[in-house]
């Protein structure tokens, strides 16, 4: 054999067995080196769980603390900093580095990478539908995306971890408004509580979606008021108001919708149980129930004109029912749009703006004292004035088509006198129409506060719930005023622009203008100046 081959074959051999002797030299080294950085990761997770970082060692960073107390490198110390902080986020990353199989560095930054975005760390959290076997262990199931980054972490080069986490928030951004949304429908809420005056308060917070949809419906069926809604105060009617009366109209008809949610069969209207000769007046010596609370009888006679409301109305002698047994109490679509199509203008009562949509058939003469739910007999008003047409000494009759008169005295009813009677003038003194009664209170500033009550009608519970509101409405309009005088006093006194002088001629043609200092002075009579 030639010698110089003989040397390069030994050459080439001792090269082998070094390279080998160094890649076992350097596995040994690396897992070594990934052991201690385990234990170190188990010691600072078991610091940080204790607080032992700022009791015992005065640091609120634990990298910090790994710098200044330990000879770590900025690296590495901020990688164990990092994993230990999120340990109680991700934790199936967390036991991969602390058991040793997957490296620091690469469940750090799988850690900070899942961290950055809420979107991305709900979803990482959030387990699958079947669980999902690890492209490296067949025989090994993922419970949630963590448990498969954890698996790359553990088995893939850091090129590939990179890979999977970056197609991971490419196939988030799409979702991330709808998590977002998920997000908000969590977050949303919203209480309803019985206050002491009978009322309910209302308070929550809407998901974005869930709040666009109410304001729409709002804005829909209630639009802002217009400028030339003001009154001659400059004063707008008051929004939120309306908004309300928009939002019962909005549950009612929902109620009476056949499509709408049941339960045991029936949607969410309110139950009222009354006796046909109570509903009529006769003092039986029985109560209303509603929804199994008494009422009294002039509320269930106004209850039972409405939609909203199942009458379980029956003979109390025979303890027949009646109500599915009589002529029907609401109108039926057909009717309903006649009687819509003849008072397109909305509610009846005068100066009322209600629109029609919002308005109920009221029975002129009552439903329960016989009345028939004919054209005849059905005259349209807002709920509101529905329910004001049941109080004392108001009447309507039915003059035409969608048309009314309604009137009011102060006599002691008698007779038809009653919401369900007839309007004819009665040759009383005290004989009004509802126009009428709004100019005869005039002066007591019954419409500063805009009820649509007169004050002497206000309830006694309510008083002085409404007391503070007609001073704050007042104030309001004091306000509105005082803007408006201040607008006219900076138009009449605003300085107007000044014309440009005209060219001067050659040659004299006057006396010549007074020097800047001159005043003239100020005629009899005239403002002067603006006093601001």
């Amino acid at each position: 054999m030639n010698p110089m081959a003989a040397t390069t074959i030994h050459s080439r051999t001792s090269g082998s067995d070094q390279a080998q002797a160094i890649r076992s030299a350097l596995d040994t080294a690396a897992a070594a080196i990934n052991t201690h950085h385990a234990a170190v990761l188990s010691s600072v997770i078991a610091m940080k769980e204790q607080n032992l970082h700022r009791t015992a060692f005065g640091y609120s960073a634990l990298r910090d603390l790994l710098l200044s107390q330990f000879d770590f490198t900025h690296r590495t110390a901020a990688d164990i900093a990092a994993i230990a902080r999120l340990s109680s986020k991700f934790r199936a990353l967390v036991e991969a580095a602390v058991s040793g199989q997957a490296r620091i560095d690469q469940v750090a930054y799988a850690v900070r990478q899942l961290d950055r975005t809420p979107a991305v760390r709900l979803f990482a959290l959030t387990p699958f539908r079947t669980p999902v076997p690890s492209p490296f262990e067949a025989d090994t199931l993922c419970a949630t995306p963590e448990h498969l980054i954890a698996q790359y972490c553990q088995h893939a080069p850091f090129k590939d971890l990179q890979r999977h986490l970056d197609e991971l928030a490419a196939h988030l951004a799409e979702e991330s408004e709808l998590l977002d949304s998920l997000g908000e429908q969590s977050l949303q809420w919203i209480e309803l509580a019985e206050t002491d005056n009978g009322m309910w308060a209302l308070s929550g917070e809407l998901s974005g979606d869930t709040g666009r949809l109410l304001d729409k419906y709002l804005k829909t069926a209630c639009p802002p008021p217009r400028q030339d809604e003001q009154d001659l105060d400059g004063v707008l009617p008051a929004q939120p108001n309306r908004h309300a009366e928009a939002l019962h109209q909005l549950i009612a008809g929902y109620g009476t919708n056949p499509d709408a949610v049941k339960r045991h069969g029936h949607t969410a209207t309110l139950d009222l149980t009354v006796d046909i000769d109570t509903l009529q007046g006769k003092d039986t010596g029985r109560t209303p129930l509603l929804e199994g609370q008494p009422i009294s009888v002039a509320k269930a006679r106004h209850l039972a004109c409405e939609a909203g409301i199942i009458p379980g109305v029956f003979d109390y002698d025979t303890g027949e029912a009646i109500e599915l047994g009589r002529a029907a109490r609401l109108p039926n679509q057909a009717l309903r749009r006649k009687l819509e199509l003849e008072q397109r203008e909305g509610c009846a009562w005068s100066g009322c703006s209600r629109p029609v949509a919002w308005t109920e058939a009221h029975h002129i003469t009552h439903w329960a004292d016989g009345g028939d739910t004919n054209a005849d007999n059905l005259i349209l008003l807002c709920r509101f004035h529905h329910g004001r047409i049941h109080t004392a000494g108001w009447t309507v009759e039915k003059t035409g088509p969608g048309q009314a008169t309604i009137t009011h005295h102060d006599h002691p009813a008698t007779g038809d006198d009653t919401g369900a009677g007839q309007a004819r003038e009665c040759g009383c003194s005290d004989w009004r129409t509802d126009a009428d009664m709004d100019t005869e209170n005039q002066d007591t500033d019954w419409d500063v506060f805009p009820t649509g009550l007169y004050r002497s009608e206000w309830s006694p519970t309510l008083k002085p719930d409404l007391d503070s509101r007609a001073e704050e409405a007042e104030r309001q309009r004091a306000l509105a005023s005082i803007r408006a005088a201040r607008a006219k006093c900076r138009t009449r006194f605003t300085p107007q622009a000044k014309e440009p002088a005209p060219a001067k001629a050659s040659g004299p043609t006057g006396p010549p203008p007074p020097p800047p200092s001159h005043r003239e002075p100020i005629p009899v009579g005239s403002p002067g100046d603006p006093p601001f």
